[in-house]
């Protein structure tokens, strides 16, 4: 009788650590309404770590979000590295840190007005990276005519097949 008893409470403790260990800690957790919210729309929850729109002063900007979607424009902004040649690190470091960056506010606007818009995080981040620029410049087609001024000093035959163009200033 007595092993019986306790098989049956062994049984019982591991079954209870099982499902402890699937369910997760309930101590400090939100409560099950928040979580579910959370888990329906995104999270809501801005790490302490991330520099946030009082910091880069962009609460204007920020105002009429949902939490979601202040969440989304803030991990783009904490976790995009800054295309400015900055050492700062992340577009909301960079704006922080060096109020007169060049690209930080053009990224704040377009991320915030993507997140107003419902977009991803994804297309945020696809809308705010910086556009390539052309590989290499076009080559002319043909030859290329230069005006020159009446009163340019010349060397050489008027029609040579190649004219070769100096400019200097001496001043």
């Amino acid at each position: 009788m007595k092993s019986n008893t306790i098989w049956a409470l062994v049984t019982g403790l591991a079954v209870g650590f099982l499902i402890g260990h699937e369910v997760g800690p309930t101590k400090g957790a939100a409560p099950p309404s928040a979580v579910a919210s959370a888990s329906s729309n995104g999270p809501t929850t801005i790490p302490k770590d991330w520099v946030t729109e009082d910091q880069i002063g962009a609460t204007d900007q920020f105002k009429g979000l949902t939490p979601q979607q202040r969440f989304l424009a803030l991990k783009v902004l904490n976790e995009k590295p800054c295309d400015c040649g900055c050492p700062h690190g992340s577009v909301a470091k960079c704006k922080k840190e060096d109020p007169g960056c060049p690209r930080a506010p053009s990224i704040i606007s377009t991320a915030v007005a993507m997140a107003k818009q419902g977009k991803s995080y994804d297309e945020i981040l696809a809308a705010v990276k910086k556009p390539d620029g052309p590989a290499q410049p076009q080559q002319p087609a043909g030859p290329q005519k230069v005006e020159l001024a009446s009163w340019t000093p010349v060397r050489g035959p008027k029609y040579a097949k190649v004219t070769i163009l100096e400019f200097s200033d001496f001043q």
